[in-house]
């Protein structure tokens, strides 16, 4: 059966695989597609399953063709829209061709099965705005590397969470309200795929969904599954503390001065955080010692060790304006939504 696909679909539907599949697997670099009432993508990363509406303007077939991202991403690089606006493809039984102006792809029939999401009766989560869940999803993952799980919890007060504990630090992102009380762990590389892709779409709510052991997140045209582990539910995991003292500030200081350590340090030099009557970051690189005033002052003195680059990504983050808040045992700096937590290694009146 021929079609003619929109150009520009293709070039989104290219973009977005990209994004979804990553580049840590290259098994995982492939789009399906089917047809099922109307034109159809299927993808995944190796744990999140994403499957999009691609368009209607294309008579029925039978087969699965499996596409290479790469194959894809050069046939459409340097093309303009305006100039070609649609792409020829052809559904035979053999196998799949696209043509566009002098390049062809021909893609053999192999009857592979396409990644597909089962849906095991989902219960709604939430809810919520794409911009702000992109955002508190990306806070709560940034100190995390490959390898890495993600919280994902609803409490027993239906308070809807994401948190990371890394050395020193904690982040937490507080998305709402949820209907439902769940626990689970999602792994990092396909957190960050998931943030990466999603940033690319334009509509403005999501729904998020437990289905049995993963997130299931519905949007128009679009599905995606989101492998996980079941942990038993948390009774409370709202960040707080019993501050000695709080106040408001401006991260710009912070931020430059840790813009300043980026350039000036090793990623895996020590850094000391020191806030108090005189407050500073100190760092010891070989024979040199670096120190760097901040504008702040407390009433007591606390001392936490930091990785300098992480807590620049972190900050980068947050609001301009934030809440300080400190005692003993931590040093929690929070907007409205977004929570970090340090860990204060020696405290002195």
């Amino acid at each position: 059966m021929e079609g003619w696909i929109p150009t520009k679909r293709l070039l989104k539907i290219t973009e977005f695989a990209d994004k979804f599949c990553g580049k840590v697997e290259p098994m995982h670099r492939y789009i399906y597609l089917y047809f099922d009432k109307v034109l159809r993508v299927s993808m995944t990363d190796g744990c999140a399953i994403a499957d999009i509406y691609f368009s209607k303007e294309f008579f029925p077939f039978k087969n699965i063709y499996k596409i290479s991202i790469q194959h894809l991403k050069g046939l459409l690089k340097g093309l303009k829209e305006e100039k070609t606006p649609f792409v020829r493809m052809l559904a035979l039984d053999e196998g799949l061709k696209v043509e566009l102006d002098d390049v062809t792809l021909n893609i053999e029939s192999e009857n592979d099965e396409k990644p597909e999401i089962i849906l095991k009766n989902p219960e709604l989560i939430t809810n919520i705005n794409l911009k702000k869940y992109i955002a508190n999803l990306d806070f709560c993952s940034v100190q995390s590397l490959e390898g890495d799980l993600i919280n994902i919890v609803s409490d027993n007060d239906y308070e809807f969470w994401g948190y990371f504990e890394g050395y020193n630090m904690i982040t937490y992102s507080h998305f709402g309200r949820s209907k439902i009380k769940f626990s689970m762990e999602i792994p990092y590389v396909t957190v960050r795929h998931i943030i990466k892709s999603l940033s690319l779409l334009t509509e403005e709510r999501i729904g998020l969904y437990l289905n049995e052991n993963s997130i299931f997140i519905k949007g128009k045209g679009i599905k995606i599954n989101i492998c996980g582990a079941i942990n038993p539910v948390i009774s409370n995991i709202k960040p707080a503390i019993n501050p000695l003292e709080s106040k408001k500030i401006n991260l710009k200081t912070l931020r430059d001065i840790l813009n300043k350590t980026y350039t000036s340090l090793p990623a895996n030099v020590r850094v000391f955080l020191i806030l108090g009557k005189e407050s500073y970051i100190l760092a010891k690189d070989k024979n040199t010692t670096l120190t760097w005033k901040i504008n702040l002052k407390f009433n007591h003195n606390y001392l936490a060790e930091i990785n300098h680059r992480k807590l620049r990504s972190i900050l980068s983050r947050l609001n301009d304006n934030v809440f300080i808040e400190l005692n003993e045992k931590k040093i929690m700096i929070h907007d409205k939504s977004r929570y970090l937590e340090i860990k204060v290694k020696e405290f002195s009146n």
